[in-house]
């Protein structure tokens, strides 16, 4: 690493990131060093902006301003002859390079890893892909939702007698971007001990698949095929989520042992059907579910969310309102936690060729892990190409007069 002596609530500091790519995973990666103290230096261009920098409502990406946090956001057109050379002169005061681009696309611009290793001898290489940098289908396309079809989860998601289900968003991406952080770090450590470089390769698709795990050993042991079955679960009933009162209000119940269910028909006034003998036991409440969810919705359908989860709760029966987004906003307990934060954000107009950007103040999501020692930075949210100066001046050495032409020929830009 470039500083072996960090503050020990740094555990990153002094370790340089060079982050190029879109999307979830690999920006999400970046996040989690630049809380650890490393400094991120993302790069991207006005001409092709990331989707992700946009938060309009209907976008499954309305979060993702956040992966950008406590970076440096500069603007670099590595496809124009200039931008290509100031890029490759900040991979050599680099000690990380991540990206997502396809080896095709990054040897067309002239950064293929050969040529990143002659610039920097030591440098970490993270090569983050959808399915995997050898194989088959090494070189398809992908996208999240769709390796969500091809990693198995969907054909587990989604109600019974229905079509496989996809979770609306880029699930696999999630897991990735908390994968390729622990092997950026254990390749970091590993050159501090021994001196030698990595070059790594993580796929979108595998990590999917390794959720599906299960389903594998139990294909594998009994031959048997995942069941989608909606919100049940194979050793609890009543479980699922249940609607309340409200516009679009549900609490999730899960009751799983014995006493669990008589604490159950205690809260629910103990009416007739709960001594019924078909929901005397677990096997035969679990044989006659539908019926079960019925009068447990009969029942939840004539009190708030908020009372179900409470009621419940207190008599020891495993409970929780299904929340919205002004649930999590307003969420007592995740403020005690200082999970919230205010910060400014910037909104920018798709449909505006120029991207005029407007800035208003919201709050955003810290980090979730807390270290007594070695706390996670909030940190501060740039907007694209506002560490500019910072970036090209003070670690490149560059000249205003440098700059400004580099930005008027639209190579820093």
């Amino acid at each position: 690493m470039t500083n072996q002596n960090k503050p020990l609530n740094k555990p990153l500091a002094g370790v340089r990131v060079l982050e190029l790519g879109p999307y979830v995973a690999l920006p999400m990666t970046g996040r989690i060093l630049a809380s650890l103290g490393a400094e991120v230096i993302k790069v991207e261009t006005n001409k092709v902006l990331d989707e992700m920098n946009f938060i309009p409502a209907w976008s499954r990406g309305g979060g993702q301003p956040e992966f950008q946090r406590a970076k440096k956001r500069i603007t670099i057109d590595v496809r124009t002859p200039d931008g290509l050379e100031v890029f490759k002169e900040l991979v050599k005061v680099s000690d990380v390079f991540m990206t997502n681009f396809r080896r095709n696309i990054l040897d067309r611009w002239g950064i293929d890893f050969p040529e990143l290793r002659r610039l920097r001898q030591d440098i970490i290489l993270m090569w983050q892909t959808g399915l995997g940098g050898i194989g088959p289908y090494y070189t398809y396309k992908s996208y999240g939702i769709l390796v969500q079809h091809m990693g198995g989860v969907s054909l587990m998601s989604g109600e019974e007698g229905e079509p496989p289900a996809t979770i609306n968003t880029s699930y696999s991406d999630y897991h990735t971007g908390v994968f390729q952080p622990v092997a950026i770090m254990g390749a970091l450590l590993r050159r501090r001990l021994t001196g030698q470089p990595a070059t790594m390769e993580s796929s979108i698709f595998k990590s999917g698949a390794l959720t599906a795990g299960p389903a594998i050993l139990d294909y594998q042991s009994t031959g048997r095929m995942p069941q989608r079955i909606g919100n049940r679960d194979p050793f609890a009933a009543p479980h699922g989520a249940y609607q309340c009162q409200g516009d679009d209000r549900w609490c999730a119940i899960a009751v799983q042992t014995e006493e669990q269910w008589m604490a159950f028909c205690q809260v629910v006034g103990s009416p007739d059907w709960c001594s019924d003998d078909a929901f005397s036991t677990m096997e035969s409440r679990l044989a006659n579910q539908e019926r079960l969810d019925a009068l447990v919705g009969e029942w939840a359908a004539n009190q708030t969310a908020e009372d179900v989860m409470t009621e419940l709760q207190e008599a020891g029966v495993p409970a929780s309102v299904v929340s919205q987004g002004q649930d999590l906003y307003e969420s007592e307990h995740l403020k005690a936690r200082g999970f919230y934060q205010p910060t400014p954000y910037y909104l920018a107009d798709r449909g505006n060729p120029a991207y005029e950007w407007d800035k208003f103040e919201g709050i955003a999501a810290a980090n979730p892990p807390k270290m007594s020692e070695s706390p996670m930075d909030f940190g501060p949210y740039s907007n694209i190409g506002e560490d500019n100066d910072y970036v090209f001046k003070e670690i490149l050495g560059m000249s205003q007069t440098e700059v400004d032409r580099f930005t008027e020929n639209q190579s820093l830009y």
